[in-house]
């Protein structure tokens, strides 16, 4: 789960300059890369990535953002640092995402839009290290941000299942960037203490094969696709307030993800959702794996249901 990349250096290693600030992939260009980010810009939103109601899926915009980390971590030779041996990986603990009001009116099946994420790595601790990325418009060639979303990556000894502390290189060369407090993780809890005493709704899946990712882990992205459907089905039980349809109606503004274990293609696991007693607002959901929870989430949703076919609901 995250970014795992098992890379052996047989000597000690050294930085080594990026050959070139930018590459092709499929669909994709990147672009102004450097040893602290760069830019990936998408020639266009496939068809594909549209949910059941015409607009981009929460699930399928994440792979967005999932598609930068990876290519740019993987692509950028001061990371090779992070790793001594094959028993070392990085991996994603966290992820914070917001959507600005006009990625809901003015991103669908209907509109122009060519997506432009940016990457930055913002900060460096012990262990651990924390990537911002901001989505444009480069068609309209805009500085507006239409979603944003902070992500820390942690290094773990796979023996251990252990945070392990950064190459002190690493540090060195991200020292502008150390801190051993974070300033941007400083709220640690993603559910309330009473949580488990409000009415829940739980549903069961099997992982198929069509949501593992190329390192054989069910990708962070598709997590939020079951949360949604769990979120549905918990409005035709009757478990949440105010909500009567479709929770892709409704404009989902903050997500906060907690991730602790992953998933292989045919696990079987639970996702089970709150509602806040006091703000309608806030949902809650919960991943679990033969009593082990993989993950923890919060959502912040908008009230409003939008307009059929006129704007995007994610």
């Amino acid at each position: 789960m995250g970014i795992h990349t098992n890379v052996t250096l047989h000597s000690k290693p050294s930085y080594t300059p990026l050959r070139q600030d930018s590459f092709n992939m499929q669909f994709i260009t990147f672009k102004n890369l450097t040893d602290k980010g760069g830019d990936m810009c998408c020639h266009g939103i496939p068809y594909a990535e549209f949910d059941r109601t015409g607009h981009w899926g929460i699930w399928n915009f994440m792979r967005i953002f999932e598609a930068s980390r990876h290519a740019i971590t993987m692509k950028n030779d001061i990371f090779r640092l992070t790793f001594e041996s094959k028993d070392y990986t990085l991996m994603t603990r966290r992820q914070k995402f917001k959507f600005g009001q006009r990625f809901h009116d003015n991103i669908s099946l209907f509109s122009r839009f060519l997506p432009k994420v940016t990457y930055e790595v913002v900060e460096i601790g012990n262990s651990t290290f924390t990537i911002h990325q901001q989505l444009f418009d480069n068609l309209s060639g805009s500085s507006e941000i239409f979603a944003e979303c902070l992500t820390r990556v942690v290094h773990v000894n796979l023996k251990t299942k252990q945070h392990e502390a950064l190459n002190p290189e690493v540090i060195d060369r991200y020292s502008d960037l150390y801190g051993k407090t974070s300033a941007i993780w400083h709220v640690k809890n993603i559910f309330p203490d009473d949580v488990k005493k409000m009415p829940s709704y739980t549903m069961s899946v099997r992982v198929p094969y069509s949501d593992i990712d190329f390192m054989q882990r069910m990708s962070h992205a598709s997590y939020c696709k079951y949360y949604t459907d769990c979120a549905t089905n918990a409005i035709d039980a009757g478990v949440y307030r105010h909500f009567e349809q479709d929770i892709c109606w409704y404009p989902i503004l903050e997500v906060d993800i907690e991730y602790r274990d992953g998933l292989a293609a045919g696990e079987m696991f639970e996702v089970q959702t709150w509602q806040d007693d006091e703000n309608l607002q806030h949902l809650f959901f919960e991943t679990r794996s033969k009593g082990d929870v993989i993950n923890r989430a919060s959502f912040v949703m908008g009230l409003e249901k939008s307009k059929k076919n006129r704007h995007s609901k994610i």
